[in-house]
Parts: C-alpha cells; sequence; structure tokens
C-alpha cells in the first residue's frame, strides 16, 4: 500500500511537472505568435508596424535620410491614417511572410508575387502592379545570349528557395521537360545582391522581376535582362488573416486616383528613370559606403564615444539639424553641422564653427553639459528626450515643462504623456503666463517633434546602419 502510495505520490508530482512545462510552453509560444492589429487597433495605438526588407530599391539610408520605393508610398499609407510608421526590419526574405503571421508587423510592405501557396498563408492587397520574371545573363562577346526556355536545359540558376522565382523555374522543368539544376542561396540574399553575384562572376543565371532589372540597368550594363520567363504576374502588400479592416482601408487607399498617381511616381523614381540620385544610391549601397549615414561619419563616432553616445543617435541628429551641411546658417544665426549659437561655442573656448570637428566637438561638449543638467532623470532612454529637447529649445524651457506637469498632477520626470505635453502648451498664454513658468513662451512643439524625429531616424538607422 505504501508503495502505491508513493508511486501515486510520484506520478502526480511528473504529471505537476509537465502540466508546468506545458502551461510555459503554452505561454511562451503565444507571447511568440502576437495577435495581429487591425485597422481600429492600429488608430488606437497610434502606430502602424510595416515589415520591410532592407536593399536599394525598397528602402536604404541615403545621405543620412530613409528611402526607397516601399519605404516612402508605406509612410503615404501611414499620413492618410494619421498614424506613425515603425519599421519592423526582416533581413531574411523567405521569413516575411512568417514574421507577419507571427504578429511582429502589421503589413508587409513589399511587393510580393500572389501565388497559390502564398494566398492561402496571407490575404494580399489588390495589386500595386504587374510585372513578368526574367533571365538574368552576362552579356559575353561572341556568344549568343539565352533567348529560348528550352535553351536552359543543363544550365545551374541560383535563387532563393521562399522566392516566386524558384516556384516559376520549378513550374517551367515539369512543363519544358527540361533538365534544369536549381540551386538556393539564403533567404538574407536580396534579389539585387544575387544579381551583383552574376555582374561579379560568382554564378552565372538568376531571375528577378523585370521592374527590378531596370533598377539596375544603369548599375549593370554589362547584364542581359531581356529574357522573359513569364507572363505579367500581380504584384501586392499583405496582410495577416484576420486584419479584414486594415485590408479593406489599405484596398480603399490604393484605389483613389491621387494613390495610382503617386505610385507611378515612385515607380519612374526608383525603377526606371535613370535619375543621377539613383545611381548614386545604388553605388552606395553596394560598394564599402553601404555601411556609411554622411561623408562625417568618423568624426561623428570619435566624439560620439566622448559622450557614450551611439554614434547613429549622434549622425540622426546632425541630420536633423543641418542635413549634414557644414556650411548651414539658420535664421536665428546657428551655424555649421550641429547648428550651434556663437555663445554655446564660446563656452567651451571655441569659434570655428564652419569647420566639421571644431563643429562637432563643441556640440557634442555642450550635450555633455547637458547630460551633467539632466543627472537627475534616472532612466537613461527617458533622459536622452530631456536632453534632445533642451538641445533644441534649452533647458529652461523644459524645467518649465516639468514645473507645469507637478502642478497639474502630472510627474515631472516622464518624458511621454507628461512633459513633453506641458512642453507643447508652453505656446498657450494660460501655461507660459503660469507664475511657475519662469521662462515664457515656447513654440513647445518644435521640441518635441525634434526629439521624436531623432529618436524615429535613429531607430531606423539601427535597423539598416552598422553599428
Amino acid at each position: 500500500m505504501k508503495k502505491a502510495k508513493a508511486s501515486f505520490h510520484l506520478n502526480r508530482t511528473i504529471f505537476a511537472g509537465i502540466a508546468s512545462a506545458a502551461v510555459l510552453l503554452i505561454l511562451a509560444f503565444c507571447h511568440f505568435l502576437k495577435p495581429p492589429q487591425d485597422l481600429d487597433a492600429v488608430k488606437k495605438s497610434g502606430k502602424l508596424r510595416v515589415i520591410m526588407t532592407c536593399d536599394p530599391v525598397n528602402y536604404f539610408i541615403y545621405k543620412g535620410a530613409p528611402m526607397g520605393y516601399s519605404y516612402e508610398l508605406a509612410r503615404k499609407f501611414c499620413d492618410d491614417l494619421g498614424v506613425e510608421m515603425e519599421v519592423v526590419m526582416v533581413r531574411d526574405l523567405d521569413r516575411l511572410l512568417l514574421s507577419l503571421r507571427s504578429g511582429n508587423g502589421d503589413i508587409v510592405a513589399h511587393n510580393l508575387t500572389i501565388t497559390g501557396p502564398r494566398k492561402l498563408e496571407v490575404n494580399f492587397t489588390e495589386p500595386i502592379s504587374f510585372t513578368s520574371q526574367v533571365l538574368v545573363q552576362r552579356k559575353e562577346a561572341g556568344k549568343e545570349p539565352i533567348r529560348k526556355i528550352r535553351e536552359l536545359h543543363g544550365k545551374t540558376i541560383h535563387v532563393r528557395s521562399g522566392s516566386a522565382y524558384y516556384t516559376r523555374l520549378q513550374n517551367l522543368q515539369r512543363s519544358e521537360g527540361i533538365d534544369l539544376d536549381i540551386l538556393t542561396v539564403p533567404g538574407s540574399k536580396s534579389t539585387s545582391e544575387i544579381i551583383t553575384d552574376v555582374a561579379n562572376r560568382k554564378i552565372a543565371y538568376t531571375v528577378t522581376d523585370r521592374n527590378i532589372a531596370d533598377a539596375h540597368r544603369s548599375l549593370y550594363p554589362d547584364l542581359d535582362f531581356e529574357t522573359g520567363l513569364s507572363r505579367n504576374l500581380p504584384l501586392a502588400w499583405a496582410v495577416p488573416k484576420q486584419s479584414a479592416g486594415l485590408l479593406r482601408a489599405l484596398n480603399r487607399w490604393l484605389a483613389r486616383e491621387s494613390t495610382q498617381t503617386y505610385v507611378k511616381v515612385l515607380q519612374d523614381k526608383y525603377y526606371r528613370q535613370q535619375y543621377t540620385f539613383k545611381k548614386r544610391a545604388m553605388h552606395a549601397f553596394y560598394s564599402g559606403k553601404a555601411g556609411e549615414i554622411s561623408d562625417y561619419d568618423p568624426l561623428v563616432k570619435k566624439y560620439a564615444q566622448s559622450i557614450k553616445w551611439d554614434w547613429r543617435l549622434l549622425a540622426s541628429l546632425l541630420y536633423e539639424e543641418s542635413h549634414f551641411d557644414p556650411q548651414a546658417v539658420s535664421w536665428a544665426g546657428a551655424m555649421g553641422l550641429m547648428q550651434l549659437m556663437p555663445a554655446t561655442a564660446r563656452m567651451f573656448g571655441m569659434s570655428d564653427l564652419f569647420d566639421p570637428e571644431t563643429n562637432i566637438r563643441a556640440g557634442t561638449l555642450y550635450l555633455a553639459w547637458l547630460h551633467r543638467e539632466w543627472n537627475d532623470i534616472a532612466d537613461p532612454e527617458n533622459r536622452i528626450r530631456f536632453i534632445l529637447a533642451s538641445y533644441n529649445a534649452g533647458p529652461g524651457h523644459v524645467r518649465d515643462a516639468q514645473k507645469l506637469a507637478r502642478k497639474y498632477g502630472r510627474d515631472p520626470d516622464v518624458w511621454e504623456g507628461s512633459v513633453e505635453r506641458y512642453l507643447e502648451l508652453k505656446s498657450d498664454p494660460f501655461y507660459y503666463r503660469d507664475e511657475v513658468a519662469e521662462y515664457g513662451f515656447c513654440n513647445g512643439i518644435m521640441p518635441v517633434n525634434y526629439a521624436r524625429n531623432i529618436l524615429s531616424r535613429y531607430a531606423q538607422y539601427k535597423q539598416v546602419i552598422p553599428q
């Protein structure tokens, strides 16, 4: 009996342990598979999470600014919804739809070919455009390029396994009865990078969309993109199956004449027309400059280290101040890359503010001074908002906003929803004439947006630019 009782207790203990482990696994799984946000939830949160990939057509940093066909189109949609855009970077193209289904984002802003298997996973918008697939091959002197599908017999073609190109090549094998060797490349490799491998003779052939080919013609004149492999196929963005409201909103927006015109403008900008900026951007993406933000990165890295900042955060501040123009002068007399007032530079014994190194050195010394000014804000992420707003408007106005927050029952040491709110209200006479506001009027929306812009751009830099 005792043995039976002991066995019962042992079994119950084992069962309880298994049950606990199962609960933990279910909780972890539910945490990973976050529920998708439909339109109402997106509007309530004030933010649309947009899944993108980084390449020289869809999303990249050029001269400090985020750019790209998908980036600009998604930003336009967010503006129409009246919400902020949060870019969710997925580096593996084969995992775009998995990331969407896992709840990491609300939409995939990437022109995906609509296929039967993909339609089982997600819902697609109405087609944004149409394109056909083409073979990418080198132009060889004295050698005729492949022009017929049957001529692919015995050839080796490299594509991503999760791409529509892979599916198309498999279909051609079956329908045409050709012996074709399809080799796969990692999903982290963009179509643009695979095209580059053909140009650099690392591989012989790949497949791309005709519109992507158009974007690469000027960069690779020795490549041939003329051999078609498919009929015209629809390209669209994707949303989760559960996001019917968001899908309707996207489709309504895409159907507008103004949106269709904007799509054509972006297609010309990033795919068709050989604009000088596009050539430079493409070259920068493929060269050693791919990880650069500006010509002043070495100086930015040097002086960011002196104040223990991520250099990309300091670069974002420079972009906000001067767009990296060392000769910039504001209406108020602020000068150079970090738009310093001469009086501020004199605090640190410096005067030549048009010299990039002098300007950045003086600017970072002033940021170090502001760090000491806001040392009473314990949380570093919270403190950086106080520092950035102070850099723009001066610490006096931010201290006023703290006092107003305290007076009206908000936390004076919290930026979001508290101090930032009362800094915005310092343009209202009711608040800037309050006895606790020593510094009077301030167009507070400017420093609030200033801090917000810098941190938003910094988040984008972190996704695209290596540390």
